[in-house]
């Protein structure tokens, strides 16, 4: 599948980097040259300096051929504006786009945005699968609904509580790629963070494993 994300900032690179390791074909776009440096240092040429409001900073990052676009700007105006030039004039299929401001969300779906993600939770309320204490949301299906972007609150005592990334064994195929605190701060899924109770982790899993990565990182001691 191929993806064009807008945006390349602590949502954006990370998003970026799991789908790639998943076998996705990704592109950047953002409007700033130290970020754009950065990915590519890290990620490779696929990245590019563009506007997310910009027709043509789009078509060079293959809209025409994307099957989903993804904005992660810090702005909601921009999000919104990449979103409808994907649909209304690359006639990109699936959009979704991060709203920053909770007023704003509603805007974002009247407009016709497939998914609207909360940008301090990430949490899309209808596709919530309510479990009380520690729920897990799914948050999105990646290609042919074999993986899925998936949120899940760790509990205040869970097992895993404090201990490093790099010490926990994940099932195979899922990538963490972001990690988001109780105060709502987003926090980049190094090796030698811990993990702390009532972090909600983003992850990208294969669908088939979904319930083994719920069941290892809601686990009580």
């Amino acid at each position: 599948m191929y993806l064009v994300i807008v945006g390349g900032g602590k949502v954006g690179e990370p998003l970026a980097s799991s789908l790639i390791n998943a076998g996705h074909e990704v592109f950047i776009l953002d409007h700033n040259q130290q970020t754009v440096t950065a990915l590519q240092r890290e990620l490779g040429m696929v990245a590019a300096v563009g506007e997310a409001t910009s027709v043509r900073d789009l078509n060079d990052a293959g809209a025409t051929r994307a099957e989903v676009i993804i904005a992660t700007t810090d702005s909601d105006e921009d999000n919104l504006a990449a979103c409808q030039l994907a649909r209304n004039h690359f006639d990109i299929q699936r959009t979704i786009a991060v709203v920053h401001s909770p007023e704003n969300a509603e805007l974002f779906e009247r407009s016709g945005i497939d998914m609207v993600i909360s940008a301090t939770s990430l949490i899309l309320a209808n596709l919530a699968t309510a479990i009380p204490s520690h729920p897990l949301i799914r948050l999105m299906p990646i290609g042919d609904h074999l993986q899925e972007l998936v949120a899940i609150k760790l509990p205040a005592g869970g097992l895993l509580i404090g201990r490093k990334l790099s010490e926990i064994t994940l099932p195979y195929g899922t990538n963490i790629i972001l990690i988001i605190t109780s105060e709502g701060k987003s926090k980049k899924p190094d090796p030698d963070i811990r993990i702390e109770a009532e972090d909600e982790v983003i992850a990208l899993s294969p669908t088939n494993s979904t319930a083994e990565l719920w069941i290892l990182l809601t686990e009580l001691r």
